[in-house]
């Protein structure tokens, strides 16, 4: 008789299928040792070194974005050229030359199409207009939906709640739960404004269980801690598995983080909290403090100055029209005031404020417009940003998404546009769009 297939979550948004004695048929996502962003995000619970190996052996890696808690290539050298690396047919595809440069197997899933691994599993990938994708694993004893950071759309969460019906087989949910943007990092003169709470977290996951009829919720892509001295003040705001406990009324069970589940009986196990294996407290100090000391170091040249009035002048209509007072970034001991009606950046004198100020590290400003990623600045907790008047923090927030879709080439062009819309409309059409498995 086969033996059925074990489910495992690790690291962050890192799943292991297998069977009992086996090496990995497929892996996801891995960040497994190290940090992200700059420095300020580091796992819960780290694997050990024979896991590591153990994953290493894995058949398939597929990535589901290009985030680097998603896409973590010191993660990526540590498994090692054994693997075939999938990636999902998105729009720009700059992940898939990066990882062949390396001297790494690496291979587009089609979109919308089945595609075998062996031992009667398939997967789906699914694309979406995010710069995201949803991962379906088809099994011989149940249907594992990845959503990890992805957001579908309702039409496409009714197309995985057809394909769950049609496929008569538990279903197994993976998604985050936990903030990972700008959404806690604003301020006026009343204190932290707070675009989301831990319970809207917990409300979305519960709803999404109950559309999809899933029997089974993994917390997920969310086991990662703020380290930096700059961005600790985030971890008070981190939903947690506590959370979930607290406000979890969907009829799937919620089962813990780090668990290993049997797809076929639905038995599991999980690692108490208590056994977890966080980064050593001298690596945290040691690297934290190394990189908080190159911060105090960097200022702002000219060049990166340039950088950022390009970035900027890019949509100085659209924010003109949302700030008309302008708005200013404020890296150590730099304060560059921008004017979106004259497209300028310079030294703001003391009684220039503007609509309101983005206080980011001088180091992590400059690398962040060096790699062309200005989006990544809202997602390192260590961003802060100052309102000056009565303004929608949300439309800051969108300022920060207009970036991310920047950032990956998506305006350059008229062909990039139509491109890029293209494929998203495609991911968004109805649910015949997701056929059932062959």
């Amino acid at each position: 008789m086969t033996a059925s297939y074990i489910l495992r979550t690790l690291g962050h948004a890192s799943i292991a299928l297998y069977r009992e004695g086996e090496a990995p048929l497929l892996v996801t996502d891995p960040w497994l040792v190290g940090s992200v962003y700059w420095r300020s995000w580091w796992l819960q619970h780290y694997p050990s070194a024979d896991e590591i190996a153990w994953l290493g052996g894995a058949a398939h890696v597929y990535v589901t974005h290009e985030h680097p808690d998603h896409f973590h290539m010191p993660s990526i050298r540590r498994l090692g050229r054994g693997p075939t690396y999938l990636f999902p047919a998105l729009a720009e595809r700059g992940y898939l030359a990066h990882i062949e440069a390396g001297g790494f197997r690496a291979a587009t899933v089609p979109a919308r199409r089945w595609q075998p691994l062996g031992g009667g599993v398939s997967i789906l990938s699914l694309p979406l207009w995010n710069d995201d994708s949803v991962l379906v694993v088809d099994t011989p004893d149940a249907l594992i939906l990845n959503l990890n950071d992805a957001k579908p759309l309702p039409t496409v969460v009714a197309a995985l709640r057809l394909l769950g019906e049609r496929s008569g087989k538990r279903r197994v949910l993976l998604c985050s739960y936990s903030p990972a943007s700008l959404v806690n990092s604003f301020t006026d003169d009343r204190g932290v404004v707070s675009l989301k709470q831990p319970a809207d977290y917990v409300a979305y996951v519960r709803r999404l269980c109950d559309r999809l009829g899933t029997d089974f919720y993994l917390p997920f892509a969310s086991q990662a801690v703020f380290e930096r001295a700059d961005s600790a003040w985030a971890n008070q705001y981190r939903t947690s598995f506590v959370d979930l406990e607290r406000g979890w009324t969907a009829k799937a069970a919620l089962l813990p983080p780090y668990t290993t589940l049997d797809l076929a009986g639905g038995t599991y196990e999980s690692v108490p909290p208590q056994q977890y294996r966080p980064a050593a407290a001298e690596t945290l100090v040691t690297h934290t403090r190394a990189r908080g000391e190159a911060e105090t170091l960097a200022v702002p040249d000219p060049e990166d100055v340039t950088r950022l009035r390009q970035r900027l002048n890019r949509w100085r209509w659209l924010w003109a029209a949302l700030f008309p007072r302008g708005f200013s970034f404020r890296a150590g001991q730099s304060r560059l005031l921008y004017s979106p009606r004259a497209g300028r950046l310079g030294g703001a004198r003391a009684d220039e404020q503007g609509d309101f100020e983005i206080a980011v590290p001088p180091l992590t400003l400059k690398e962040a417009l060096r790699n062309g990623h200005l989006s990544d600045l809202g997602i390192t907790m260590v961003v802060r940003i100052r309102l000056f008047r009565r303004l929608d923090p949300r439309k800051v927030y969108g300022m920060f998404v207009l970036f991310q879709f920047d950032d990956y080439g998506h305006l350059a062009g008229l062909n990039a546009l139509s491109r890029w819309l293209g494929r998203g409309l495609r991911a968004s059409l109805p649910r015949r769009l997701v056929p059932p498995p062959a």
